[in-house]
């Protein structure tokens, strides 16, 4: 059997277990967003990790030709809205709440997804110089979170749309990163010391095990949703994924007073839905 058709077989597998526990729980997983039903709720009160088996179904689940093809009209079209925003409102470091609003358009949308949390390397190609936003790193104080967030919208592997959009101290650096980043057939690769951990900790400890000392449960995690790494334009990207984080809170709810950028569900109503010729609230 070849590598793609084990991998095939592996994902159906794995999807069939996910099924059958998620029934045996009372879950219907139906539809995109189940993770806030009552009865995953519940279940996730009793197993914290059962948000990393609602993440791993939305990647393994079985997708065929025409759901493939309307993921990757959509996706873009989205992205490129998302990003006019990004760019009208000056929307710096809002990529957790970003992440959040496109997550549940899309789920909106019928398009299953899931929001990952971790660490982003970028690597010019021509200069080889590096950027990092690592998940080990010291909190610059309320309000932010240390790391990167992004999608996994199958088949794509990584949509990101809020690196570019980042706190980049006006690095010049960050002119070489497009603005919306969409990579299928990423290639797994395994996290170093370096993806992991911000350069001033890894000068400070100069510990080549700090990375497992700060995140002991790294290696479990990333042998289910594996780092990645893929080119776009002048740079190299490694994302590595730390959790799932998926927001708990409703599109009306995020970003609600707008202090930076604007109401997700001012974005849903005025421009999402109108290009899409949806209702601008749900059914």
């Amino acid at each position: 059997m070849g590598e793609a058709k084990r991998k095939r077989a592996n994902q159906k597998s794995r999807a069939a277990e996910l099924e059958d526990r998620f029934r045996s729980l009372g879950i219907d997983f139906g539809r995109p967003g189940f993770y806030d039903t009552p009865e995953f709720l519940a279940q996730e009160r009793l197993d914290p990790r059962l948000l990393e088996a609602y993440a791993e179904w939305v990647l393994v689940r079985p997708r065929g030709a025409d759901e493939n093809a309307k993921i990757r009209e959509i996706v873009p079209r989205l992205a490129d809205i998302v990003n006019s925003r990004l760019r009208r409102h000056d929307w710096i470091g809002g990529c957790v709440a970003i992440t959040g609003m496109v997550s549940r358009m899309l789920d909106r949308m019928g398009i299953w997804n899931v929001a990952f949390k971790g660490s982003a390397t970028i690597t010019n190609v021509e200069t080889a110089e590096t950027r990092h936003f690592a998940i080990v790193d010291e909190s610059q104080g309320a309000g932010y979170q240390t790391g990167h967030m992004w999608l996994a919208v199958p088949p794509f592997d990584i949509v990101d749309m809020t690196l570019r959009f980042q706190h980049w101290q006006q690095d010049p650096f960050q002119e070489a990163i497009q603005p919306v980043l969409l990579a299928e057939s990423t290639e797994v690769v395994q996290p170093r010391l370096e993806d992991l951990v911000a350069p001033d900790l890894r000068r400070r400890y100069r510990d080549p095990d700090l990375h497992n000392k700060k995140l002991p449960d790294q290696k479990r995690f990333g042998r289910i949703f594996p780092a990645r790494r893929f080119t776009a334009g002048d740079c190299e990207f490694r994302l590595v994924p730390s959790g799932v984080s998926m927001t708990d809170v409703p599109l009306e709810q995020i970003n609600v007073h707008g202090s930076r950028g604007a109401p997700a569900i001012e974005i849903w109503r005025e421009d999402v839905a109108p290009a899409f010729g949806l209702g601008a609230d749900p059914e």
